[in-house]
């Protein structure tokens, strides 16, 4: 996530947005409680659960605070500064805080724990005897996202992390309800579904679904989510249906190396490069009727391709099946040719590994096919020593006194040639 900047542009849009709200005010703690914070931090696993009375100045020491994890509690206090810490939460687990204050129970959104870094967050009780909120009776009536709604791709390591930043808009003057609530599910195999910190409270992450619930106040209301999505070849395609009309289609998408954008929705597109060297593309397209589904693809990602390995494998089974033909065929090689036959194939492979791990170290040969060849020489040699083994155990060899090791032969090799 860190390459010497801040890493998406989603944190540039949280950044910007929460110096907005400083330039006009002290930010409402309100909007803020029980909203997930993803930050880089605190380590993975950790999250810290800040605790105030009205106002953010106004911490709350010696609180206890729940944290809730299937059917686990555990408990932790505040400190001085109103923060409870908690730590060795396993990434993608689904949890969620509780604490009582003054009679009033806050409890935060439901949320996967993220693969990288922790999670801040705040619980904010109201003042005892501060006027509630005046609540205005919503008529039926439908929203939209409007124009400046986006999708944001940023590239992680065989991962993208996705971004939905939505304004609702509620072209009314007065607050509507839907007939149903916004509801988005997000695609196959995504992962760490999380709301982002400036989305209204309304909004709630369950697995891979965001429930946003109405009543809109007039107006524009704010959405963040996120989530990362695996992917293990060149191309990645992302399809997410659209609980309402989308005004116009707006992605954004970083480019590395032969990543594109496809989208035949996207009408015109224009590259851009921000922090110096990193480009992104803009694409834009036509609007989106409700109940539509946006359908973008990335080709030329970086990955590791399984084909070596699985060629590996392959020459491997027909290694092992010709030796069990010459062993159940009459006439055929002696059980000591066979032998030396595998030691000359050993050494061989064994030759191999150290060229390569040379070639490695002088840089003559990059990461992704040293990774490669080396996985495959390793595979190779372990079959070897296991044909080895069988033939030495038949013809009762001692294999501790012959050139086959007795314990762990590739590691100890391995780790010797490395």
């Amino acid at each position: 996530m860190d390459r010497g900047r801040i890493r998406h542009v989603g944190s540039v849009v949280w950044v910007l947005m929460l110096l907005a709200s400083f330039a006009r005010a002290q930010p409402d703690p309100q909007q803020m409680s029980g909203i997930p914070l993803p930050v880089s931090d605190l380590p993975v696993g950790a999250m810290s659960v800040r605790v105030v009375r009205g106002q953010l100045s106004n911490n709350i020491p010696d609180q206890p605070v729940e944290l809730h994890q299937d059917d686990d509690v555990v408990t932790a206090l505040t400190d001085e500064s109103g923060r409870a810490q908690f730590s060795g939460l396993s990434p993608g687990a689904s949890v969620f805080v509780v604490t009582t204050v003054d009679g009033q129970r806050l409890e935060s959104q439901r949320f996967s724990m993220p693969g990288q870094g922790g999670v801040r967050l705040v619980l904010a009780a109201v003042v005892p005897g501060a006027a509630p909120a005046v609540e205005v009776d919503a008529r039926p009536g439908t929203v939209t996202f409007g124009a400046e709604s986006r999708f944001q791709v940023e590239l992680g390591e065989e991962n993208v992390e996705v971004y939905y930043v939505f304004d609702i808009i509620n072209a009314a003057d007065v607050p509507v309800m839907p007939s149903r609530p916004l509801v988005f599910e997000m695609p196959p195999g995504a992962e760490t579904t999380t709301v982002l910190p400036e989305s209204t409270p309304r909004a709630t992450a369950n697995g891979r679904e965001v429930t946003v619930t109405g009543p809109f106040q007039p107006g524009r209301t704010v959405v963040n989510m996120a989530y990362n999505l695996p992917y293990s070849g060149g191309r990645l395609e992302i399809s997410q249906r659209l609980p309402a009309e989308l005004e116009e289609l707006f992605i954004i998408a970083e480019l590395t190396g032969d990543v594109d954008l496809v989208s035949t929705q996207v009408s015109r597109r224009e590259e851009i490069t921000l922090a110096g060297d990193q480009t992104y593309v803009l694409g834009v397209g036509s609007g989106i009727p409700a109940g539509g589904t946006v359908t973008f693809a990335l080709t030329g990602l970086p990955y590791h391709s399984t084909m070596p390995r699985t060629i590996a494998l392959v020459l491997a089974a027909l290694v092992i099946g010709s030796g069990v033909w010459a062993s159940a065929s009459p006439g055929h090689t002696t059980s000591g040719e066979r032998r030396q036959a595998l030691q000359a194939r050993r050494d061989r492979l064994f030759k191999d590994l150290v060229r390569i791990e040379l070639q490695h170290r002088s840089q003559k040969i990059g990461a992704t096919r040293y990774t490669n060849r080396r996985q495959e020489l390793v595979t190779l040699l372990e079959l070897v020593y296991g044909q080895l083994e069988q033939e030495e155990s038949a013809a009762g060899v001692d294999s501790s006194q012959g050139p086959v090791p007795s314990a762990s032969p590739v590691g100890d090799r391995a780790r010797t040639a490395g």
